[in-house]
């Protein structure tokens, strides 16, 4: 048992220094702000746009953008643009829609031909704190919908709208498809950073009643796209994503599946919404801002609505499904396939259809090409089309080729297949006609400079579907500029590295590739058992030895299960920060067989250098991203231990004056709890097939994330604890004055006021249920928190007092009484063995005596460890109750009456915790082993229903005071009542 303990101990230490260190770890990995800024031309100007829906949200406003000179209220004329609702998240402001009306603004001035421009308008919410409060995303719906209805008056003809929402405000966009009226009236909506199925708190109930009822109805009325066992976006470079593949096997309904939802994620540099999040079962499409080309960088939560590059990308696809009238009015297309055509175009890669015959009228400079690797450039460019003919009847090994062109534009007719004959002029190989192959060339981002032109193509499959074909055509335009092309022709076997990875451990960096060959371009990586999104793994490609000093590979990531969350990046250097790490963004479908559809690495080397791929298990990256994304458990596990620690604290009872009866820690330093976590992954199970209990939370992730936060937890409650004791016995005085601050109470009136509460604990809970009430309970809660730190610390002063004053008189008495009973033990004759022996027994404690030693004991306030606990899950429920409390204290200057979704259990806990003052609790009563059980269960109720629900634990807190207050009142009144039958 003492191994066992010292191994928990060990464990807790590891924990909560892996937690540190991945919370340090959070910004070392992460690239650096690549995002231009985006200037404007004049100055940015707001007109407010006035309706009647003003007097009822007096807080909340409409405003269209533009810049230079001060132009009329836009009600006064008729609008001919096409309308743009831009709609800012949590604490937004509508001023963040600068950069994208600027964008707009400066292409309609440089196209002014095509008289298409946008009309741009933003939502003022009083920067509310929507994420964190969920009453307001009611209000804010309810007045998105009456922007719409207004914007639509200002047009001749109804207008379908665009919606851009930002963080919580793309959750709003969403919602909006909810209602029949407005929906129809929606184009397409865009979503920035927004966590669309899930918040990433869940701190109140309204607010998760928010994603329920969007959810439950967008289920009914949009089809829904899941990954199944089976998913794999991976197999081909052409496969068609989710959305897509839905669209195109299934009639689209009238409504909803007409509307085009657009996702797209910040990636690393995101910190407040992982990338796992911002994407919905109910898009049609979803992309990294990595990955969209032209952006081609990670975006942090607020640089993604002022980051130039992708601004310019979303006015480009607006522009795009724009179209003119004949009246000169603007409006977007309602065609859904063509604006999804335009969107994949825009958002994830040009993909151009597959082209008929080309004929090549040229005869001249044609040549043939039959090395397998070679890497061929012109430093002055060429001065007419170079063709270079590539035989494809190799071995037949020889599956694959990988070609790259350089310094080509991305619209070029580069890469063709044809039929190869010989030419009777120049007795060399040429084609007459040739089709185009630009639909299988990849456009990859090459950091800063122009994009590469890759093509990985599978030489088996052109040989049996183009039984006529020879050669392939590499065909460079003329220019000045270098160009050339790279060509690796292979065994696909030699060049596909499978790794497996283990959940957890690994140690070391073990060698995928030794050594690759000069001119080697392309790399595939196969990584099994990469199954949740903590996992991090690092891949190493160090250069041997390169021709030139420079070099750049391309990373593309791809996993099977996750459509849109492809990723790339550029290394230039081995020791480059970021490094290239490996990682999911959400957990794999259940009954996924990784080892069929592994993760896929693609490494685009640069020929122009030998390579050692290796790769390694990183903790520092596993460590960061469990903080980043499991951080939102702790509550949960912190209110689990400290009902743990509570339960053992129920019976022990120290005796007054003694040392430990000084300690409030007493019962922190516990590892029990740990028990509870691998209990209730087994209860789990169990409850799936039983079903007789609520299903728990769908968190189907390792134990070893539930162990680090749980272990966490303990270190947090144990620094809580110690901290709460110092601020008891050396910060009362600070608190106190800090009181009389926000009660603005003389010292006078606040000793008599703390007097009568000490002494009739009663009037504490009708003071603090009133100001619930009356107010919000959170100011409840605050009060409640003051006073019964302040009697607690005064109890706390005068027991320590006490405590030393008895320490004192026992030295004195000690020293006092040596002195004289010197003298008197010499004359007295020592006393024989026999002697002592006859002495008769000492008597048992009678009744009366027993009821005194009992009265010894540290019951009431003086039992300190009890109430540190009882003070700490009134501090974690204050908590969890100061967003609700500071949104009720924002809406009070605007008259606004904001539903508080923890009142009735706020007010049950400040009941029962005026009850256990006026009992004296805890006092030294029968049945507190029924008690600790049921305390235990509710601990094991926290672990499965609220590590996400978090605003659950108001309720699971309420309950523990609650048994708390009616465990003592009823043993109170049975020893009162029936003081003989107990006995």
């Amino acid at each position: 048992m003492i191994v066992f303990r010292n191994c928990a101990v060990l464990l807790v230490i590891a924990s909560i220094c892996s937690f540190i260190y991945g919370i340090g770890q959070l910004h070392v990995e992460v690239e650096p702000n690549a995002c231009r800024m985006t200037y404007m031309f004049g100055e940015p100007m707001f007109a407010r746009v006035r309706f009647s829906a003003n007097k009822q949200y007096p807080n909340y406003g409409l405003y269209y953008y533009y810049e230079g000179v001060r132009q009329q209220s836009p009600l006064k004329s008729q609008m001919t643009g096409a309308p743009v609702i831009f709609v800012p998240g949590n604490a937004g402001s509508y001023k963040q829609v600068r950069s994208l009306a600027s964008v707009a603004l400066r292409k309609a001035r440089e196209h002014y031909s095509t008289g298409i421009h946008l009309d741009y308008y933003t939502i003022d919410f009083d920067e509310e704190l929507s994420a964190v409060y969920g009453g307001y995303m009611y209000h804010q719906q309810s007045f998105l919908k009456h922007c719409i209805r207004t914007i639509l008056t200002l047009y001749r003809q109804p207008s379908p709208i665009v919606l851009i929402g930002h963080s919580m405000g793309g959750k709003l966009a969403q919602s909006v498809l909810t209602d029949a009226e407005i929906s129809q009236h929606i184009n397409a909506i865009i979503s920035i950073s927004t966590p669309l199925d899930q918040p990433v708190l869940n701190l109140d109930a309204h607010l998760g009643q928010f994603y329920v009822d969007t959810h439950t109805q967008l289920s009914r009325t949009r089809t829904a796209s899941k990954p199944t066992n089976t998913t794999n976006v991976c197999q081909s470079l052409h496969q068609k994503q989710l959305s897509e593949e839905r669209m195109a096997s299934q009639e689209l309904t009238p409504k909803l599946d007409n509307v085009l939802l657009i996702s797209t994620g910040g990636g690393n540099r995101d910190l407040l919404v992982n990338a796992g999040l911002t994407s919905s079962q109910f898009n049609d499409l979803h992309a990294m801002t990595s990955a969209i080309p032209r952006v081609s960088l990670s975006c942090d939560h607020l640089s993604a609505v002022w980051c130039l590059q992708f601004m310019q990308v979303i006015n480009r696809f607006l522009f795009s499904i724009a179209q003119r009238r004949s009246d000169a009015t603007v409006i977007f297309s309602s065609n859904k396939q063509r604006n999804m055509q335009s969107a994949l175009t825009h958002f994830v890669r040009r993909r151009p259809r597959q082209q008929g015959l080309v004929s090549l009228h040229s005869t001249s400079n044609w040549h043939e090409e039959r090395h397998l690797v070679i890497n061929k450039f012109f430093a002055n460019g060429v001065r007419t089309h170079y063709h270079e003919l590539i035989g494809i009847r190799r071995q037949e090994r020889l599956k694959k080729l990988a070609i790259e062109a350089l310094n080509v534009e991305g619209d070029e007719n580069w890469l063709f297949g044809c039929e190869a004959h010989k030419s009777n002029d120049t007795d060399s190989l040429i084609c007459d006609k040739a089709t185009p192959l630009t639909h299988l060339i990849q456009r990859l981002p090459n950091a800063d400079t122009e994009p590469r032109s890759v093509a990985v193509l599978d030489l088996y499959n052109l040989r049996k579907t183009y039984q006529q074909w020879t050669h392939l055509l590499v065909r460079l335009p003329p220019g000045s500029q270098r160009t050339g092309y790279n060509l690796d022709i292979y065994d696909p076997k030699e060049r596909i590295v499978d790794i497996r990875i283990p959940r957890w451990y690994a140690y070391g960096r073990r060698i995928a590739v030794n050594e690759t060959l000069q001119g080697t371009l392309h790399y595939k990586l196969r990584i099994a058992e990469m199954v949740e999104p903590y996992q991090g793994l690092r891949v190493h490609v160090e250069p041997l030895q390169c021709l030139q000093p420079k070099y750049r590979i391309t990373a593309r990531l791809c996993v099977p299960w996750a459509a849109g969350f492809d990723r790339y990046q550029t290394l230039t250097s081995p020791d480059q920060k970021p490094g290239l790490y490996i990682n999911v963004p959400t957990l794999m479908p259940k009954h996924y067989n990784t080892s069929l559809n592994p993760v896929v690495l693609d490494l685009y080397l640069d020929p122009i250098c030998r390579y050692r791929i290796s790769y390694e298990y990183s903790y520092a990256d596993a460590l960061s991203r469990i903080v980043l994304q499991f951080y939102g458990w702790l509550p949960a596990h912190l209110v689990c231990v400290l009902l743990i620690v509570l339960r053992n604290q129920l019976d022990k009872f120290q005796l007054r004056g003694s040392f430990k009866s000084l300690k409030p820690y007493i019962g922190y330093l516990q590892y029990t709890s740990l028990y509870l976590v691998t209990g209730c992954r087994l209860l789990k199970k169990l409850i799936l097939n039983v079903k007789l209990l609520p299903e728990p939370e769908p968190l189907d992730y390792s134990i070893n994330v539930s162990i680090i936060i749980h272990c966490t937890a303990i270190g947090l409650s144990i620094l809580a604890a110690l901290g709460m004791w110092l601020a008891l016995a050396f910060y009362g005085n600070v608190f106190y004055r800090l009181a009389l601050r926000l009660t603005r109470l003389s010292p006078s009136s606040s000793n008599i006021l703390l007097s009568i509460m000490t002494h009739l604990p009663i009037t504490y809970g009708i003071l603090t249920i009133g100001v619930a009430l009356g107010a919000i309970s959170g100011l409840g809660l605050l009060l409640a928190f003051i006073f019964y730190f302040l009697m607690l610390s005064n109890a706390y002063k005068d027991h320590l007092e006490d405590y030393l004053w008895q320490k004192a008189a026992n030295l004195l008495h000690l020293a006092s009484g040596t002195a004289s009973d010197q003298g008197a033990e010499s004359e007295q004759s020592p006393i024989s063995d026999d002697d002592t022996q006859s002495q008769p027994a000492k008597p048992k404690k009678t009744k009366d005596q027993e009821t005194e030693s009992e009265s010894e004991s540290c019951v009431g306030l003086q039992n300190f460890p009890f109430h540190v606990t009882l003070l700490l899950m009134l501090l974690m429920l204050l908590l969890l109750n100061g967003p609700t409390t500071l949104a009720w204290l924002r809406s009070r200057r605007h008259g606004i009456n904001l539903p508080d979704p923890s009142l009735f259990s706020n007010i049950t806990v400040l009941a029962s915790l005026s009850l256990l003052l006026q009992l004296r609790a805890p006092q030294k009563l029968r049945g507190y082993w029924m008690l600790s059980l049921v305390l235990y269960f509710c601990a094991g109720c926290v672990l499965l229903y609220s590590q996400a629900a978090v605003y659950r634990l108001n309720y699971v807190i309420a309950g523990s005071f609650a048994l708390l207050a009616g465990q003592q009142s009823l043993g109170c009144l049975l020893e009162k009542l029936l003081p003989k039958f107990l006995d």
